[in-house]
């Protein structure tokens, strides 16, 4: 999984969101079938990146992936919520470090 990849997540949720309440509007329609079946994709797509970062066994890179990816912070403002004397350079470096390590 890319860097880019990760960044969908919180557009994920917002398109998810915005499609769920369009499919109740085209309840009845020819659209409604190509409607589910995007949802079931985009829904796919953003589990996928939740058990990518479920699965990093450092808790403060698990937080630096889930306040960038999902709670869309710039990198500041991740080292701000981090704390620890993190710098912004810090837990971008350990964001693509680890993204590396996995092989993307």
């Amino acid at each position: 999984m890319t860097g880019n990849d990760l960044m969908q997540a919180y557009y994920l949720e917002k398109e998810i969101e915005s499609w769920k309440m369009d499919e109740n509007l085209l309840e009845g329609t020819e659209e409604i079938k190509k409607v589910s079946k995007k949802i079931k994709e985009l829904t796919k797509k953003r589990e996928e990146i939740v058990n990518y970062i479920l699965d990093i066994d450092d808790s403060q890179t698990r937080l630096i992936f889930k306040l960038r990816c999902f709670n869309l912070l710039s990198w500041n403002a991740v080292a701000d919520k981090i704390g620890g004397m993190n710098s912004e350079y810090t837990v971008k470096k350990r964001f693509y470090r680890y993204i590396k390590s996995r092989g993307a």
